[in-house]
């Protein structure tokens, strides 16, 4: 199951330079701004993540892209 709207991501963790997001099916989805990318968790819980970097490191690109990440992934 994905999601409809970008609006209908809600961080589980919010820090200085990270941004958590877990999807409806589980999958922990990570934006570190240092990095510039957005990490999908490979198995949950494992705390590995495959990295996504993003064009422009900014909270909406990430979001973007976790949204599309998701929507991928569940549908």
């Amino acid at each position: 199951m994905g999601i409809r709207k970008i609006s209908d991501l809600k961080p589980v963790f919010s820090g200085d330079n990270v941004v958590e997001w877990q999807s409806p099916a589980g999958t922990r989805f990570r934006y570190e701004r240092d990095r510039s990318a957005v990490g999908q968790e490979m198995v949950p819980g494992s705390e590995v993540y495959d990295w996504h970097v993003l064009a422009k490191s900014d909270l909406s690109h990430a979001k973007r892209m976790v949204f599309r990440l998701i929507n991928e992934d569940e549908f």
